[in-house]
């Protein structure tokens, strides 16, 4: 399977998160003593799940993976333009590449286990596409007051994540209804009357589960994707405020030490397999 990292964010020098940080390009925030970016690229390749990376919207000189296998693409004009040229990317890597995993630079906190997990939660994956979400309950009990937004259904409140498990054709074939989302990406009630009146009637009483709602989304847009109730808080908890870098730089700088030496030397011992492995090829030759 491979991956892809949208990496095109800036922060504007009037930007609270600007001003906090010094950094224009919001992969390249210090976190632990490495950019951002590293940390999501790391979780990614060592959930021994993806065999390619493709970041968007960085340069190779400007971050080092390691030995993580990496391609870099140039940022377009926006976020649906970014994951069409990384989706490119990825089918001249790997012409038979059927699903791709979708991650943002800002999740930092997720671990190779997390990602593996995720994986685990979305079934046979059947479906065309799966987003994660979060219920209220399991964000605050992994990080007390994290004051993300919230979206009440039927049975719970929830927050909407950053991984995505997603078919390959799928993306090529609905661009202009992942453009309309995307431009509804933060805007829960945009998105709800792109889904027509009844569908708010019932959303407004509470009258569907998360799952339902996704259900009927998916047959209204004619789209097989489905919803997934993490378990794992980490996935919606994106580093886009003050408040939120703070939270996220607070709790890596406290658990992220041995875990980062202890990730380093796994990644180590998986280039020097990668290494290995190539060079067999090669003898055959």
């Amino acid at each position: 399977m491979e991956a892809i990292v949208t990496a095109g964010g800036i922060n504007l020098p009037d930007d609270p998160l600007y001003k906090l940080t010094g950094v224009a390009k919001k992969a390249l925030i210090p976190l632990a003593g490495r950019p951002m970016i590293t940390w999501v690229v790391e979780a990614l390749w060592q959930s021994g799940l993806v065999e390619h990376i493709v970041v968007v919207g960085l340069k190779p000189g400007e971050v080092g993976f390691g030995g993580a296998p990496v391609d870099f693409v140039e940022a377009r004009r926006d976020l649906i333009d970014n994951i069409l040229v990384g989706l490119d990317r990825v089918r001249q890597i790997n012409p038979s590449a059927k699903k791709i995993i979708l991650a943002s630079t800002d999740i930092p906190l997720i671990t190779p286990e997390i990602v593996r997990g995720f994986v685990e939660e979305c079934g046979a994956q059947e479906a065309e596409g799966y987003y994660v979400v979060v219920e209220e309950k399991i964000m605050e009990a992994r990080f007390p007051g994290s004051k993300r937004t919230f979206i009440p259904f039927k049975g719970g409140r929830f927050s909407g994540g950053d991984l995505f498990l997603l078919d390959v054709t799928a993306v090529k074939a609905n661009q202009d209804l992942l453009r309309d989302l995307a431009g509804s990406r933060k805007n829960y009630w945009n998105q709800a009357r792109m889904l027509g009146f009844g569908f708010i009637i019932r959303f407004l009483l509470r009258m569907m589960t998360v799952h339902e709602a996704a259900k009927r989304g998916s047959k209204i847009m004619n789209v097989n994707a489905r919803v997934v109730e993490t378990r794992f808080a980490e996935l919606g908890m994106d580093l886009d405020k003050p408040r939120q870098y703070e939270l996220i730089k607070a709790i890596m700088e406290h658990n992220r030490g041995e875990m980062g030496e202890e990730r380093g030397e796994i990644g180590e011992r998986r280039a020097g397999r990668r290494r290995e492995e190539r060079g067999e090829g090669e003898r055959r030759e």
